[in-house]
């Protein structure tokens, strides 16, 4: 169906060109008859007598019906591809992205490296590292160099296929990095290890290999170095939290004794998870991430005050004095819990299962510096 703004004043012709326009018909092959009422009554002729005042006084849409074959039919202006024809690497950029093979509780990596996947700075400077040196006489640490390669190939090939990967070599490089990651039970079966512990750990290897202008060029070519603020690797440019941390003492009034502030730098936030039980000993129950997040900015240490020429009260506050482009926060669910009743006294280590809810978007505006809070308020 097509809809034509008509003018009766231009008659028979300006009807049927109209039409011609929109269908290609061409006005010898049109049979153009009524559906509406009142318009006229079989085949239009170019002398009919048409009442359009009075068949549109009801101001309803007026309803034709052309029959007619076109004068040539055209195909669509681009070629229809079907996804069955194409090639298993342009198959992969428009369904969703596969997936990697468990080979052994595994899980811990493969979620890491799907996140990851996610970054392309991050990727971008990993594929810049200089493969190791034969016999790895010119690095220090050249398995770290085969871990970051490993890495950006298994990358690579998930970004070409569409079945799931069994990331074999990067499961041998992790291992020849971080022997914890290589720990076996009693019957000879992968461990299960902690997803954030190689987090951790992918990050600081990559940020001592990927400290070079190039490959921060290569990582950020856009970006000023002054906006990065410090930031003298990829992974701290993207990650780096320069967090400031105030310490002022309870114990001296109105303020005479002066505060003391530092600066330490963070790749991540930490959510604390408390329930009021046995779990950290606080009654305070966190349900959302904001307030856990609140709960790991805030604290209180005991250090020496030279007021009182002793140890003393002291209240830490941290905030966020450089925002990266990428926040991550770690859900601090694991506790060690004291057993003296045990034979060993060793203490076990216990999960918190609480639920904690958060948004798609978090709002940091309120964990940052006066200074950082003027720049997101603009």
């Amino acid at each position: 169906s097509y809809k034509v703004s008509y003018d009766p004043a231009t008659g028979y012709t300006g009807l049927t060109e109209q039409l011609q326009e929109k269908t290609n018909v061409p006005v010898d092959r049109m049979k153009l008859m009524a559906k509406s009422k009142g318009l006229w009554k079989g085949v239009l002729k170019p002398d009919t007598a048409v009442n359009w005042d009075k068949a549109a006084s009801s101001g309803a849409p007026l309803n034709l019906l052309l029959m007619g074959s076109a004068a040539k039919l055209t195909g669509p202006k681009e070629k229809t591809v079907f996804v069955e024809d194409l090639p298993e690497e342009e198959v992969a950029k428009v369904s969703i992205p596969a997936g990697l093979n468990n080979l052994g509780n595994t899980c811990y990596m493969n979620s890491v490296m799907q996140c990851m996947r996610a970054i392309p700075p991050l990727r971008q400077g990993i594929s810049t590292v200089a493969p190791a040196e034969a016999g790895g006489a010119g690095d220090a640490n050249p398995v770290h160099k085969v871990l970051l390669q490993a890495m950006s190939r298994t990358l690579e090939q998930l970004d070409r296929q569409t079945d799931p990967l069994s990331p074999f070599p990067l499961v041998q490089a992790t291992k020849m990095s971080f022997p914890q990651f290589a720990s076996t039970g009693a019957h000879g079966q992968p461990q299960q290890q902690d997803a954030e512990e190689f987090y951790s750990a992918m990050l600081n290897v990559t940020a001592s290999e990927t400290s070079s202008p190039r490959q921060m060029e290569a990582a950020l070519p856009n970006v000023a170095k002054r906006d990065l603020m410090g930031a003298s690797n990829v992974v701290d440019a993207l990650f780096g939290l320069k967090m400031k941390e105030t310490l002022t003492c309870d114990e001296v009034p109105d303020g005479k004794e002066p505060p003391v502030v530092s600066y330490d730098l963070h790749r991540k936030l930490v959510c604390n998870i408390q329930g009021g039980g046995a779990a950290a000993g606080s009654t305070t129950n966190v349900s959302h991430i904001a307030e856990g997040i609140q709960l790991g900015l805030l604290g209180d240490i005991e250090k020496h005050s030279d007021i009182l020429d002793r140890n003393a009260k002291w209240t830490r506050t941290q905030r966020i004095a450089r925002l990266p482009p990428i926040v991550t926060v770690q859900f601090g669910r694991f506790y060690w819990k004291p057993t003296p009743d045990s034979q060993d006294h060793a203490g076990v280590k216990c999960k918190i299962m609480k639920p904690v809810t958060f948004q798609p978007i978090l709002d940091v505006y309120e964990f940052c510096t006066p200074e950082i809070q003027k720049v997101l308020g603009k």
